[in-house]
């Protein structure tokens, strides 16, 4: 058997290439609904950067384990505006020369119960919590003196069930696919989070591996916050190479 499906302690630390998607919707103070801004078709703000993941897996009963996840991405780009862009109770007008970003955290924990019937196979559902942390700017050049700055910010934890099937061909060779789903309102939040990710693991040496997974992460959801009353659309999709440590 593959030691993920044995041993104590799994950690994967690795590099994440994803494309991403974000529109977001910033409504004025007043309560009036303002349109969605495509940040990556309407603003360029480009749709693909590294960045870096860790993975822990910790079997604490025959049956049970935690697993943890964390990845955080942040990006900036300087643009021309081409079209007026409404953002909360502000207009940015076209021609201006601005600045954009965009912030993005996740922080996963999951509580898992397997229910093997193999001992080349393992599979369960479980429990879990993401604690998600995101926003975006846009700064934008008033007059050759002064400039303008907003931003909109929003965090907090969202529960979610999971479910996850292992299968180990050989002692070489693992494959593994899982996947996290929500729809919820709560906190900042309210809407729908899917979190996937199928990949496969090589056992280099006793303790040491290479393993390269498919990952996804979509988020939809509308925003309560009292600084940010909106909606918020992103998605990752991509490949992650990871190096990975058993004991």
């Amino acid at each position: 058997m593959h030691p993920f499906l044995t041993s104590k302690f799994n950690i994967q630390a690795g590099v994440y290439f994803p494309s991403q998607n974000l529109t977001l919707r910033i409504d004025g103070s007043l309560g009036n609904e303002n349109g969605e801004i495509d940040f990556s078709e309407q603003l360029k703000l480009r749709d693909n950067d590294d960045v870096f993941v860790l993975e822990m897996t910790w079997r604490f009963g025959k049956k049970w384990s935690l697993r943890m996840q964390n990845f955080q991405e942040n990006r900036r780009q300087a643009f021309v505006v081409e079209e007026d862009i409404e953002w909360g109770d502000e207009v940015i007008q076209a021609g201006s020369n601005a600045f954009i970003g965009s912030d993005f955290k996740i922080t996963r924990i999951f509580f898992a119960r397997a229910f093997d019937t193999n001992p080349q196979v393992e599979y369960g559902i479980g429990l879990g919590l993401h604690w998600l942390e995101t926003g975006a700017f846009i700064g934008a050049e008033v007059n050759t003196f002064a400039s303008s700055f907003n931003a909109v910010s929003a965090s907090g934890p969202l529960p979610n069930i999971g479910a996850w099937y292992y299968y180990s061909p050989s002692e070489k060779w693992y494959l593994g696919t899982r996947l996290d789903w929500l729809y919820v309102s709560l906190g900042d939040y309210a809407g729908r989070l899917i979190n996937f990710s199928a990949g496969a693991n090589y056992q280099l040496a006793s303790h040491f591996g290479v393993g390269l997974n498919y990952q996804v992460f979509s988020l939809a959801a509308d925003i309560k916050k009292s600084t940010w009353r909106g909606r918020i659309e992103t998605a990752y999709d991509g490949f992650y190479i990871n190096l990975s440590s058993n004991w």
